[in-house]
């Protein structure tokens, strides 16, 4: 339990919350991710999907030529099975129209050279994107000026106030004795003048002492005094009277300002006003009995303006600053709309001559319009910034029907403001190339599949279009290609190591009669551990195209058992002697012996029994034959699940103390998930103790590895397998002995 920090607090009852880790939550198992072809939607961009209205909406119907897509059919028949999220990621080989926008950084002879700030990108990929335009328009949602009041005339009569009088200097400098400390208090900073010299000083403290009838006032000092002083003042520095409130009223607190009289000339910040009396930050360092006052000048560095007003201007405009000589761009940091004060993110370069007759210094924001026209409209986006802290952030404010527009990648390395991208006449997209089916590559689907990288909660793989053939006429994929996609996909997921390939088989041909085909192409792939699993054969759905059937690959329906199952009955239970609801037949129909030749193969045979509909009659992962631990499906997504499950629920452990007391707790919580899995059903034991252990001490966790920082939680469990094969065994005894009860005493 943590220890309630006590210093420097007072006594007393407090509250004090402790929030502790919860139990262990289980993962999803069931999110499918499909890679393929579609008619439309984003290229290689993973899309969560929770109704197949949502992949009609956004990528299109089905595909029929210059041959038939199945991406769509298999995501179907995954809800139509049960299925209730997936992934959709389109892959494809045409480019989207694209225009570079560039920044302004040809504004200034110094700036950086001009680079890319912008990257306009048709939604959509194909040729029709090039006959989009886009222009880009300066603009402006704020035009100001630097404040520049009339100068003040300080007045001769009350420009010091308050005066003391000194009437000689204490032990040591430490102070002075006065005649009175009206006006006066400890920390205020003051001149002490005499004939010959004068110093600043501090007050420290006042005191007041009476002997003899006679009373002394001294002002004692922070530090003691270089000179010593018989005669003279002490005067407070901090404030000047002028001839006019009115006039003082134009300036403000913080407003900093410079002091004029004759030869003698200092800056200094505006505290507060108060009527004629302007009180300053700290102590002045000359007496001022005339002269004036004005807004001091704009010097390199400066980072606070006060301005006319702040309307339009917020964090992250985009300024410029210019007298007409000088300009500055930069941006703003802080927009004070009380006092109209800008605090600005780089100090100004330049200096900018302040009051009297010098040139106004003007300040005006700096935004772009977005233009697109396609033949289809045109829309127009106004006033959009760059910075995202601004409200019209480009990258919140452009919803387009027709582009996208994001930074570029790289991104411009030219410095703000002058990264905004630079006016541009309306210019046309180039570069869109149309999605060719018949010219995709695997190379396609490499890239498809590795988009889900990025997506941490897939649990199921399916490409279906992997094992299509084209009609003649039409190159599209081959054995070979087959083989390629689905070996990377089975790598994927063993990199991944938390998601599981359903992988289809290549089509039928009717005079295959022994099924070498399937049993070849088992051959070929492989997962050690058991990372996928192949189904055989193809189902008949009903043709959305009109009457009768069409034949698709099983990998969508199957992967919607496989989340049916999961939702009803547990991860722990093998997806098999489930039946498929929307097939209505079978590529080939099996019998009991190519059944048992492909199951020993690692081949899972779909199959149609009378009365009984079509069932999923194999639950084996395409392990080697040898490696017993990972030949079953549910064993290998049920370690996936455990494994899944225990690392999100002890995220937390991360960088607490490598002590007991952590052990413990993470061993409380493992043993209690665990627990759960064994009561479920998932974990085979006829105890807790047969079924899991969890061990966390001495013996896996010596100094030399809690030196390296590292924890080592030993987990072992005893997941239960499917009963793939029954047997009753019939014993025929002719005698009837075996039947009889046998009695002794």
């Amino acid at each position: 339990m943590a220890s309630f920090p006590t210093v420097n607090k007072a006594p007393g009852v407090y509250i004090q919350e402790i929030t502790l880790p919860g139990p262990i939550a289980g993962v999803s198992t069931s999110i499918a991710a499909f890679v393929g072809p579609a008619q439309s939607g984003p290229l290689l961009t993973p899309t969560m999907l929770t109704s197949i209205n949502q992949f009609w909406e956004i990528f299109g119907g089905y595909i029929e030529t210059p041959y038939r897509v199945y991406a769509a059919h298999a995501i179907n028949g995954f809800f139509a099975e049960g299925g209730e999220q997936c992934y959709f990621v389109r892959v494809g080989n045409g480019k989207p129209a694209a225009l570079n926008l560039p920044d302004q950084a040809n504004l200034v002879v110094t700036a950086n050279p001009q680079q890319t700030t912008l990257v306009v990108t048709a939604q959509q990929e194909g040729t029709a994107g090039n006959g989009i335009t886009v222009e880009v328009d300066a603009a402006s949602l704020a035009s100001t000026t630097v404040v520049n009041p009339a100068a003040l005339t300080i007045a001769a009569t009350t420009a010091q106030n308050p005066v003391a009088t000194v009437t000689g200097t204490t032990a040591g400098n430490a102070g002075v004795t006065v005649n009175s400390v009206t006006g006066f208090a400890p920390g205020d900073q003051v001149n002490v003048s005499g004939t010959a010299s004068n110093e600043n000083a501090t007050i420290a403290t006042i005191t007041t002492t009476t002997s003899g009838g006679s009373t002394t006032t001294t002002i004692n000092f922070a530090s003691p005094l270089t000179n010593s002083y018989s005669a003279g003042n002490v005067i407070k520095r901090d404030r000047i009277t002028v001839t006019s409130a009115t006039a003082a009223a134009n300036f403000l607190p913080g407003d900093v300002v410079t002091l004029t009289s004759g030869t003698t000339t200092e800056n200094a910040t505006i505290a507060s006003i108060n009527g004629a009396t302007i009180v300053f930050e700290a102590a002045l360092a000359n007496f001022y009995s005339s002269g004036s006052i004005s807004m001091a000048n704009l010097t390199p560095g400066t980072t606070t303006v006060r301005v006319a007003s702040t309307s339009n201007l917020q964090p992250g405009s985009y300024i410029k600053i210019s007298n007409g000589t000088n300009t500055d761009y930069n941006v703003v940091q802080l927009a004070n709309s009380v006092n109209n004060v800008l605090t600005l993110t780089n100090g100004l370069t330049n200096p900018y001559p302040m009051g009297g007759t010098a040139a106004a210094v003007n300040l005006a924001s700096m935004e772009f319009t977005l233009k697109i026209t396609a033949p289809a409209g045109s829309e127009t986006f106004a006033n959009l910034a760059m910075d995202p802290r601004h409200s019209q952030y480009f990258g919140n404010v452009v919803e387009s029907g027709f582009i996208d527009i994001a930074l570029a990648n790289p991104p411009s390395t030219t410095p703000p403001p002058l990264n905004m991208p630079a006016a541009m006449a309306a210019t046309p997209l180039s570069g869109g190339v149309s999605d060719d089916l018949s010219t995709f590559t695997t190379a396609n689907y490499h890239a498809g599949i590795d988009a889900l990288k990025k997506c941490s909660d897939v649990n199921l793989l399916c490409v279906p279009d992997c094992v299509t053939t084209a009609p003649p006429g039409n190159s599209h994929f081959h054995i070979a290609d087959t083989h390629d996609i689905q070996s990377y996909m089975v790598a994927h997921c063993e990199s991944m190591q938390d998601r599981f390939a359903i992988l289809d088989p290549s089509q039928w041909n009717s005079y295959d009669l022994t099924y070498n085909a399937i049993q070849s192409q088992r051959q070929g792939l492989n997962s050690n551990n058991g990372y996928a699993a192949l189904y055989f054969p193809w189902i008949a759905i009903s043709s959305p195209f009109g009457s009768g059937q069409i034949l698709v690959p099983p990998s969508g329906h199957t992967a919607g058992v496989y989340s049916n199952n999961d939702d009803n009955f547990g991860v722990f239970k093998a997806p098999a002697n489930e039946p498929i609801v929307s097939a209505l037949a079978l590529d080939t129909n099996l019998d009991d012996g190519s059944n048992g030749v492909l199951n020993t193969a690692g081949i899972n045979v779909i199959r149609s029994f009378p009365s009984q509909g079509i069932l999923i009659w194999g639950a084996r992962t395409i392990t080697p034959t040898a490696l017993l631990p990972w030949r079953f499906i549910n064993v290998r997504r049920l370690l996936l699940y455990i494994e899944k499950s225990i690392q999100q629920g002890t995220a937390f452990a991360v960088f607490e103390p490598n002590n007991q007391t952590l052990w413990g707790q993470l061993k409380r919580m493992v043993d209690d998930f665990l627990m759960t899995q064994w009561l479920e059903g998932a974990l085979f034991g006829d105890t807790a103790d047969q079924a899991f252990r969890v061990v966390v001490d001495e013996t896996n966790n010596p100094p030399s590895l809690r030196a390296q920082g590292e924890l080592i939680v030993q987990v072992t469990v005893v997941p239960t397998t499917p009963a793939e094969f029954i047997i009753f065994q019939v014993i025929q005894d002719i005698t009837g002995a075996s039947l009889q009860e046998s009695t002794s005493s």
